[in-house]
């Protein structure tokens, strides 16, 4: 018996070698939702805590940020 085992970004595939016969079996793998910052987070990382807000200029620049972070991980 030989058993495979291959790996995509996106799919396990398992094949069984038995008796001269190969069963395969192919998984898709989940997709996890994406979970951007709260505002509360990025004021924490920021160091805006004393002002309550993130300014707008800093919340553009996040939103950039994990935009292009959803992107590379379509």
């Amino acid at each position: 018996m030989t058993i495979r085992v291959s790996f995509s970004d996106k799919t396990i595939r398992v094949a069984v070698e038995l008796n001269g016969g190969i069963e395969s079996l192919v998984t898709e793998l989940p997709q996890r939702t994406w979970v951007g910052l709260t505002d509360e987070e990025i004021m924490e990382m920021l160091n805006y805590g004393q002002y309550g807000r993130v300014p707008q200029y800093a919340r553009n620049f996040v939103d950039a940020i994990e935009s292009a972070l959803r992107e590379k991980n379509k």
